[in-house]
């Protein structure tokens, strides 16, 4: 009997999955899904074991794949649970192994090892034949640059990344739905593939699932049920932010620009680049960092003032004239102003807030940039500030119960409430 024919056996794809399994055999990148309910996270574990099995009896290499979500209780739910229960014993065994971690270790060689991604720099120099991520669009795309650095394998040139994926308005969607990829990726859309699986695709899903989806409300079920990629995203801090937010529009070489940060170390520092023209506003390019000293992102700023395209056109000075900074980061804005930089603390004026905190009147302020009652978008943002991005149209999010912002995924968010609170209010 065949590996092949005996992994059919086992696994029990149903077509859709066939089809995603033959994708992903002839790419390098393989993204399945887009809707709640065609078996995502059962093909992403099936997919790793079927691929382990080829290796080892046409190359004769054992070889460790990863298996990865965005945290541990994720993880445990998802994967670690189900792996234990439809992996047959005979075939391997689902333990903490000292030289290798968490994973399911297959007898005779070849793990699938069971990673989560609260930090993916833990993994820069680790090396796996593929890597698959339940989904994928809960993980930033910082995470994708540093887990694909790790696909690696002696023996192997067939290495694969597998992604399972709901529909998500960010960097996922820019790279297998739309094909936009970064600069540095140009020339690798080819093996980039989306095989869109819906629940009706599925045979084996229950009534009361269906029950669930019949009975989301509309922006996710349109979503989560008919695979909708543009569907607006529930709960999101900056709602009416849409594709007329974005643009591919270049700053004017003849006008100055400024800075907004929202500084951090261990948390990121993102830093923007902005430009006004009266009340009009355009985003149009950004650091994001972690780990970085004050002085090493001062540095960074005045190299992307020197070398970005953006500025080669620039006469005159082309460092920033103002950078909008909290009221915490003492050491930064010292360094901003040793740098010919000039630094304000945008939280110095609290005049007119009423009985709200500062940081819930620039939201407001900044919704109104971004789409006033009269449709007008003056605020805009370039393509290339993806981190910015991913925040508005995904990240950042109110609470539920609080019915305030999560304090998270919001540092570009809060760079750019900071500059607008600071800048662009009428006093």
């Amino acid at each position: 009997m065949s590996n092949e024919f005996l992994f059919s056996e086992l696994c029990g794809f149903f077509d859709k999955q066939w089809e995603a399994t033959d994708a992903a055999d002839s790419h390098k990148y393989t993204l399945y899904g887009g809707s709640r309910g065609p078996g995502k996270s059962y093909w992403l574990r099936w997919y790793l074991l079927r691929r382990l099995l080829k290796w080892r009896k046409e190359l004769g290499i054992a070889a460790d794949v990863m298996l990865g979500c965005e945290d541990y209780p994720s993880l445990k739910d998802r994967q670690m649970g189900k792996i234990a229960i439809e992996f047959p014993q005979w075939m391997g065994t689902l333990q903490d192994k000292k030289e290798k971690g968490l994973g399911f270790h297959l007898h005779g060689g070849g793990s699938i090892l069971l990673r989560n991604l609260d930090d993916p720099s833990k993994y820069q120099s680790a090396e796996f034949a593929a890597i698959a991520i339940d989904e994928l669009g809960k993980n930033k795309e910082r995470t994708f640059h540093i887990l694909r650095g790790s696909l690696r394998w002696p023996g192997i040139e067939d290495v694969k990344f597998i992604g399972a994926s709901n529909p998500t308005a960010n960097w996922v969607r820019d790279y297998w739905i739309e094909q936009r990829l970064p600069d540095e990726m140009a020339g690798l859309e080819n093996e980039f593939v989306f095989v869109q699986g819906l629940p009706d695709d599925n045979p084996h899903l229950p009534s009361s699932y269906w029950d669930m989806l019949d009975t989301l409300p509309g922006a996710l079920r349109q979503a989560w049920r008919y695979g909708d990629w543009y569907a607006a995203v529930e709960g999101l801090v900056y709602d009416t932010f849409n594709d007329q937010n974005i643009t591919e529009r270049e700053p004017d070489p003849a006008r100055p620009f400024e800075l907004a940060i929202d500084d951090g170390y261990v948390d990121p520092r993102a830093t923007l680049f902005i430009q006004r023209d009266g009340r009009n506003i355009l985003v149009f390019d950004e650091l994001y960092q972690t780990r970085r000293l004050e002085e090493e992102t001062i540095a960074d700023i005045k190299e992307k003032c020197e070398s970005a395209p953006w500025a080669a056109e620039r006469e005159g000075r082309k460092l920033p004239e103002l950078a909008a900074v909290s009221h915490e980061a003492v050491a930064l804005r010292r360094r901003l102003r040793e740098a010919d930089i000039v630094s304000r603390n945008w939280l110095a004026d609290k005049q007119g807030i009423g009985k709200g905190s500062v940081r819930e009147a620039a939201i407001a302020l900044t919704r109104e940039l971004v789409c006033d009652g009269k449709g007008h978008r003056a605020l805009l943002v370039h393509k290339r500030c993806r981190h910015l991005l991913d925040e508005l149209r995904m990240g950042y999010r109110i609470d539920e119960e609080s019915g305030k912002p999560v304090d998270e995924s919001d540092h570009a968010c809060q760079a750019l409430e900071s500059w607008i609170w600071l800048r662009m209010r009428r006093r």
